[in-house]
């Protein structure tokens, strides 16, 4: 074997690696809302869930990660959830990142410049009955 072909092989390979590496980040900003959709309220609270809900979004982002071009409507998305099961908080909220096979298909003619990443939102619809 060629030691060229080894150097080439592994720059070509750890190149690959770092197109598919990433930093991108979401901003979720559960206060902005009103009211908010989260508060630290150490007092016991008495809550009747109403509905679990799993919803998917995509979100944009460019070179490598560090650019978002469009965030996930994720406060979109809880306040959606709280109209249409009439509640008034969401409570075990659960977000997952995937990069699947979609968002790769899309993404590989432009990565790194411009690619997607599916944002799975989990969480249960509550209505608080009283706050003590």
């Amino acid at each position: 074997m060629n030691f060229q072909f080894v150097i080439d092989k592994t720059i070509i390979s750890i190149f690959f690696i770092f197109l598919l590496c990433g930093c991108s980040t979401v901003h979720l900003d559960l206060l902005e809302a009103d009211p908010p959709l989260c508060l630290n309220d150490p007092a016991p609270v008495r809550l009747l869930v109403v509905k679990h809900f799993k919803d998917n979004i995509k979100a944009h982002f460019g070179l490598f990660g560090f650019v978002t071009w469009k965030q996930p409507p994720l406060q979109r998305v809880f306040e959606e959830k709280l109209d249409e099961y009439e509640g008034n908080g969401i409570i075990n909220i659960n977000i997952k990142s995937k990069f699947g096979f979609l968002d790769m298909l899309l993404g590989l003619p432009l990565s790194p410049l411009w690619f997607t990443r599916t944002y799975i939102i989990e969480g249960d619809v509550v209505i608080i009955q009283s706050s003590r």
